[in-house]
């Protein structure tokens, strides 16, 4: 066989970067992993999931469905579509200042119409169903908790949060986020809970890329709450279970098409201009 002059140097290059490449350079070559045992390594996981390490403008949505539980039986209720946009500045001590905002719908079930009025199945009543809105609010982030530093609920509520330890199986790494608000039994005005597990999900590889600021993440949430005053259950036995899903993401066009519709005309600044509604939050 012959070999052509030009093809014998590819060879020989071939086989210079061959033995150029030995495990240990392959391995110095690839990005070091978090290890989520150490505070800073989880907590730099934990803020790229839950907002981002610089001041961008982070935005997510989740689409879900809410069930009436009673007598230990679900019954379908409505949509929610929900979007958050956040903000968030690294303190001096390494924890984060965060503002926050969140504009939620509920839908109908067959349809996914906006609704303005629901049947409740429980009661027979036509209620009205209000647009959900909170914030602009500030909050602190640590790597334990999540804390409100002008909180808006009622005086005496108990606000129970925390992180969790990160599960990671390969690549995958799940943060769990607990959030339980609750009346205490002497609480004046009616009682009401709250209780809501978020999971974000992202790739450890990801996480670890020193130059990423905010990793691609897909969120999970379940919560039961209280009935809604809005549904005037009274004090019928029972509440709500809910369960969504959705993503981080980049874009306000990346929300799904009716969120940014109904957004645009029933809180139009919102969607076009979500920093201006956070700039309202000023750190220290």
């Amino acid at each position: 066989m012959t070999i052509s002059r030009r093809g014998s140097l590819g060879i020989m290059g071939g086989l210079m970067t061959g033995a150029l490449i030995t495990p240990q350079t392959a391995s110095a070559a690839a990005p070091k992993l978090l290890d989520f045992s150490k505070r800073d390594d989880y907590f730099n996981a934990l803020m790229q999931v839950r907002g981002s390490k610089d001041t961008r403008l982070c935005m997510g949505f989740i689409r879900g469905n809410y069930y009436g539980l009673k007598d230990n039986k679900l019954t379908p209720m409505y949509h929610v579509l929900a979007g958050t946009f956040s903000r968030f500045q690294k303190r001096a001590d390494g924890n984060y200042d965060g503002a926050t905002f969140e504009v939620a719908y509920f839908t109908d079930w067959n349809t996914n119409e906006l609704l303005e009025t629901y049947l409740n199945p429980y009661n027979g009543k036509t209620v009205k169903v209000p647009v959900t809105r909170m914030g602009p609010s500030r909050i602190l982030l640590t790597p334990e908790h999540m804390t409100p530093v002008a909180s808006s609920m009622p005086p005496g509520m108990k606000f129970d949060h925390t992180f969790l330890p990160p599960r990671v199986v390969g690549d995958d790494v799940w943060i769990v986020e607990q959030n339980f608000v609750s009346t205490p039994p002497d609480f004046k005005g009616p009682s009401f809970n709250y209780n809501e597990v978020t999971t974000y999900h992202a790739s450890h590889k990801a996480l670890s890329d020193p130059k990423q600021m905010r990793a691609p993440s897909d969120v999970h949430f379940t919560v039961a709450v209280s009935w809604r005053p809005w549904l005037e259950m009274g004090d019928t036995p029972g509440n709500l279970i809910g369960d969504g899903t959705g993503r981080h993401i980049d874009k306000v066009e990346d929300f799904p098409p009716e969120y940014v519709t109904l957004t645009k005309k029933l809180h139009p600044d919102a969607i076009n201009d979500p920093l201006g509604v956070l700039s309202k939050i000023k750190f220290d």
